[in-house]
């Protein structure tokens, strides 16, 4: 399902010009307009050059001190204009850069929504996304070298090999065997360094990982408790080491290729000055001339070196940045723009689903109707498919076999925001926002005119009291102490979360175990209140607690992907099964 093959080298340098035009078309025009520029001012200064030194040699047998005068005034004009363009060529280049990181990065994370939620479940995902992150750069680096390379250095060097075959051809060969080791060089470097990318990414994942378990703070307790921080430190080390094993043979095998290469630069490069002093003391080229090609073998040289680590660069971020188009054409979720005016019923026919590399499915033949405003509890022992059903009703997960129907609508040919749009959740992993304690609330509707008396109105439904002390009945509290606010206990975390649930206008409210920090007595509570406010919409809760579900309209029990037994709590109690076992087991607990 995560399968995608690598774009080929030549598609993705195509991309990556029409993307950069597509997202900034007037950054783009400009700044090949100052690569022109800049192209045009060097190869300019090259012939300044040769023109003053011819000018200064021969100002003695022909005494035109004025023109000598004037060739100098030129020349720093020329320099002068020359830096200019480069602080302007710098400027946008910089400027451009950070602006598309914006653009891409607006773009990976509206693309990670559009994402079906069942591609989170593969670690393959993952995977892309990491290596998407390190090809934003890269996609950003080669559209940028792209242009520079096509336009500056490229113009720049065939106007230099133009100029050198008017005076000596040979020293254009010379120039090619200067070049063409460097090329070899970057070539061998991009596809080294890519081959190192694609096998480390999941070691440095991981290592990050292990890292978190030593330093974050949701982890600091219990590694200091469990005193696991030496096992915690060897795991980090261990997948450090692999990185650094794989980049260490990498850079190995790029040095010494890279070694010999530049030898052989290096010898056509010196070959170049003892040639060109050889023509000037047999009178083969003028003074001016020797200046001129001297001071544009240097130019060349390091335009040939930057030239060469840009092109060669592109190789290399090409590879990468293809990793971030990867990720953006994955398929997305797919579906009508079709709005649903009201869920009369919700209908699962024949639904059978399975995660990605398991064999057995989470739920089989699910066959089951839901009544608008009835009150559904979920139970059922450990991965017996609770969880999973539920975001099958949301629309989050798309059944491997079966419809899920909102009346007479099949939600899976519906865009998922006109799905979204008309439920509300709070799962048992839910949100800690480092944001103000109205923010926490206003999250499911953020959209939404700002109601102080609402908000506290949901926050007293579900128990939280926001005029404790730190509170103080100041809703713009700031729920961290990273950020100077203050920080909530668990069940405080908890009734926060459902108070969210609660405050978004839905037809559709799930709650799915987001009371393991609540206290029995008062889970029940807050799920008699659940049910009270929920009065006219459907309500869906899950939990493993069975005390507190007695006064749902139909309790449905779930065993190894199943329905198994559907009925009230008496009814359920009467058949002796699951069901009636599990809650006098549960019972059992308290009357002792």
């Amino acid at each position: 399902m995560m399968k995608h093959k690598t774009l080929p080298f030549y598609k993705v340098l195509f991309r990556t010009i029409k993307y950069g035009y597509s997202r900034l078309p007037l950054y783009f025009v400009l700044f090949i307009l100052v690569c022109f520029a800049l192209a045009s001012v060097n190869f300019i200064s090259i012939n300044v050059v040769q023109d003053l030194f011819d000018t200064i040699a021969n100002v003695f047998t022909t005494n035109e001190w004025g023109k000598v005068a004037s060739s100098i005034v030129f020349a720093g004009i020329v320099f002068v204009i020359y830096n200019i363009i480069v602080g302007l060529h710098d400027l946008f280049k910089w400027s451009y850069f950070m602006v598309f990181m914006s653009k891409i990065l607006k773009d990976m994370n509206a693309k990670a929504g559009r994402l079906s939620l069942i591609n989170f479940e593969s670690v393959e995902l993952y995977d892309k996304i990491n290596l998407a992150k390190g090809g934003v750069r890269y996609a950003l680096n080669s559209t940028i070298d792209l242009i520079n390379g096509t336009i500056y250095y490229s113009l720049f060097f065939i106007s230099i090999l133009i100029h050198f075959m008017s005076i000596q051809p040979i020293f254009v060969l010379i120039c090619v065997l200067c070049f063409v080791p460097q090329v070899i060089s970057q070539m061998v470097k991009g596809s080294k360094l890519y081959q190192m990318q694609e096998k480390v990414v999941t070691a440095q994942r991981e290592s990050e990982y292990f890292r978190s378990c030593l330093t974050e703070r949701d982890f600091y307790k219990e590694t200091k408790t469990l005193d696991a921080r030496d096992y915690f430190k060897k795991n980090y080390l261990s997948k450090l080491q692999i990185f650094n094993r794989e980049k260490w043979l990498t850079e190995l095998k790029i040095g010494s290729i890279d070694s010999v290469l530049t030898l052989i630069t290096l010898a056509g490069y010196i070959g170049s000055f003892v040639l060109l002093a050889y023509y000037l003391m047999n009178g083969q080229i003028s003074l001016g001339e020797f200046s001129g090609i001297f001071y544009a073998l240097n130019r060349l040289m390091d335009c040939t070196k930057e030239m060469v680590s840009i092109y060669g660069s592109i190789y290399q971020n090409a590879s990468l940045a293809g990793k971030l188009y990867d990720f953006l054409e994955l398929p997305e979720d797919a579906g009508v723009d079709k709005q649903i005016k009201a869920i009369n019923s919700i209908t699962l026919e024949n639904v059978s689903f399975g995660y990605p590399y398991k064999e057995k499915n989470a739920l089989e033949n699910i066959n089951l109707h839901i009544k608008p405003g009835e009150h559904i509890a979920l139970v059922g022992l450990n991965g017996s498919g609770k969880t999973t059903l539920i975001k099958l009703i949301l629309g989050l997960f798309t059944p491997t076999k079966g419809r899920v129907l909102y009346g007479e609508e099949d939600i899976n040919k519906i865009n998922k925001p006109n799905i979204f749009n008309k439920s509300s959740a709070v799962f048992q992993n839910f949100g800690k926002y480092k944001f103000t304690l109205k923010e926490n609330i206003m999250l499911s509707e953020i959209e939404k005119e700002e109601e102080d008396d609402r908000i506290k109105d949901k926050l007293e439904l579900v128990g939280f009291d926001y005029k404790r002390k730190g509170i103080d009945n100041n809703l713009d509290t700031m729920l961290s102490k990273e950020f100077n606010g203050i920080d909530l206990s668990g069940g405080e975390w908890q009734r926060l979360a459902i108070a969210r649930g609660l405050y978004k206008t839905s037809e559709l409210i799930v709650l799915d175990e987001p009371t393991a920090a609540i206290d029995p007595i008062e889970e029940a509570n807050v799920y008699r209140q659940f049910k009270n406010i929920s009065t006219g919409k459907t309500s869906i809760i899950v939990t493993h607690r069975l005390g507190s579900v007695k006064d749902a309209t139909r309790i449905i029990v779930l065993d190894q992907g199943k329905i198994i037994e559907d009925g009230t709590h008496e009814e359920l109690l009467e058949q002796n099964g699951l069901y009636a076992t599990m809650f006098h087991a549960q019972a059992g607990w308290y009357e002792r």
